[in-house]
C-alpha cells in the first residue's frame, strides 16, 4: 500500500465506535479506506449493518485525517510498520478471528507472526523461581522441535522469562503489547525488547496507536491477540483470577488447545492452573510430549514425509490444497473455507473423503488435523 492509503487506513481505524469487524464490512463494500472517507451519507447508510450512528460517526470524523498523517509519520520515525488485514504480511491466524483488529503496528522483522508453529506461554506476574525454571525448561524442550516460536505479552513474571528463554534457545518470539510501540512497558524490559527487535524472527506488535499508554481495558484486548496468534497456549502458574486465565478462556473460544502446568493444591499460584485442568478447560501439561500428542506435531521430518506421501496418494488438486492448509496448522471447517475459498458444502464433502482415506481426522472442538 502507498503512504496515502496507509494514512486513510489509520483514519478509519481511529473512528469512535468502529471496531475491526465494522472496518472490514466497510472495506468489503467500498474497497478502500479512502473510498470510505469520500463516501456520502447515502453511500454509507445503505451498507448492511452500518446504521445511522456509524454513518454519522464516519462523516463527523473527516477532520481526523491530519491526525492520521501525524500517526503515520510517527510510526515511520520509529521503524514501525502498519499492517491491515488486507496486507499479505498480516498474521494469518489473527485474520481468522471475528474480533481481530483491523490494523496492527509491527516493530522488528517479526517473521514468527506467520510461522508454522506458534506456542503462547503465559502466567502470573508474581511468578516464583519454580515458575521461571519451568518456563525455561519448556522453551528448552520446545527448541528441539522444528519451526517453533514463542508468543507472550512482555509482562513481568512468566511472560518475560518466556521471551528471554526463546532468545537464549534461538527461537523466534513475539511480544504483544497493551500500549503503543513508541515505548516499552514495563521499562525494565527494554533490554529484552531490544534483543527481540534485533532478532530476525522476533519483534513487537500492538493494535494501539503509537503513543497509547497501557490501561485496564487494553490488557484483556491484548490477550485475545496472544491467543489468536498461537496454535496452542501453555499456562505456567496462575492465581484464581488473572490475565493468564483470560488468555486461556479466549484461546478456548478460538478452539485452540490449552495446557496448564499443575501445582500444589495449597499454592495460590497454582489455583488457576489446577482449576483449568479440573474444569476441563486445559490439558494437564507434564512434558512437551503432551503437546506433540495433542497437536500432532513431530520432532523430526517424519511429518514432512507424511505430507509428501499424502500429496502423492491419489489426492485431487483440491484435496492437496486442503491437506496443505491443515498441515500448516489444525483448523475448523469455516477457517479452512476462508483460506481455500472452497464453498462450505463442497468442502464438507471433500473433508469427509479425506477422513475416509485416512488423511485427516476430526478432533474435539471440530478441529481438522492430519491423521
Amino acid at each position: 500500500m502507498t503512504e496515502t492509503q496507509k494514512i486513510y487506513e489509520l483514519w478509519l481505524n481511529d473512528i469512535n465506535g468502529i471496531g475491526g469487524a465494522t472496518c472490514k464490512q466497510l472495506i468489503s463494500y467500498l474497497e478502500s479506506a479512502e473510498n470510505v472517507y469520500n463516501s456520502s451519507y447515502k453511500d454509507l447508510i445503505k451498507i448492511p449493518n452500518i446504521g445511522e450512528f456509524i454513518t454519522n460517526s464516519i462523516l463527523n470524523s473527516k477532520s481526523k485525517l491530519e491526525k492520521a498523517e501525524k500517526e503515520f509519520q510517527l510510526a515511520e520515525a520509529n521503524d514501525t510498520r502498519i499492517l491491515t488485514y488486507m496486507d499479505k504480511e498480516f498474521p494469518k491466524r489473527l485474520k481468522l478471528q471475528k474480533d481481530a483488529p483491523y490494523l496492527i503496528y509491527v516493530k522488528g522483522k517479526a517473521l514468527a507472526l506467520n510461522a508454522s508453529k506458534n506456542v503462547a506461554i503465559v502466567g502470573s506476574r508474581a511468578a516464583t523461581n519454580y515458575g521461571h525454571y519451568v518456563t525455561k525448561r519448556i522453551v528448552e524442550k520446545l527448541s528441539e522441535l522444528p519451526g517453533i516460536n514463542i508468543i507472550s505479552g512482555l509482562a513481568y513474571g512468566i511472560d518475560i522469562h518466556a521471551h528471554r528463554a526463546a532468545l537464549e534457545y534461538k527461537l523466534g518470539t513475539i511480544g504483544v503489547m497493551a500500549n503503543g510501540l513508541k515505548s516499552v512497558y514495563p521499562k525494565l524490559h527494554q533490554k529484552t525488547a531490544n534483543e527481540m527487535l534485533a532478532d530476525q524472527k522476533s519483534g513487537l506488535i500492538s493494535e494501539n496507536s503509537m503513543l497509547s499508554l497501557p490501561d485496564a481495558p487494553k490488557f484483556p484486548a491484548r490477550n485475545r491477540i496472544i491467543a489468536a496468534l498461537a496454535d496452542t497456549v501453555i499456562v505456567v502458574q496462575a492465581k484464581k483470577r488473572g490475565g493468564a486465565l483470560i488468555t486461556a478462556d479466549i484461546a478456548n473460544s478460538y478452539h485452540k488447545d490449552v495446557f496448564a502446568v499443575p501445582g500444589l493444591i495449597t499454592d495460590p499460584l497454582a489455583e488457576g492452573c489446577n482449576n483449568l485442568i479440573k474444569y476441563k478447560k486445559a490439558h494437564l501439561f507434564s512434558s512437551v510430549d503432551d503437546i506433540l500428542t495433542e497437536m500432532n506435531w513431530s520432532k523430526n521430518s517424519k511429518q514432512n514425509n507424511q505430507m509428501s506421501l499424502f500429496q502423492k496418494n491419489n489426492l485431487t488438486t483440491l484435496e492437496q490444497k486442503i491437506t496443505k492448509i491443515i498441515f500448516e496448522h489444525p483448523l475448523q471447517i469455516e477457517e479452512i473455507a476462508i483460506q481455500t475459498q472452497i464453498p462450505l458444502p463442497k468442502l464438507a464433502s471433500l473433508l469427509l473423503q479425506l477422513e475416509l482415506k485416512g488423511v485427516v481426522k476430526l478432533k474435539a472442538g471440530n478441529i481438522y488435523t492430519l491423521n
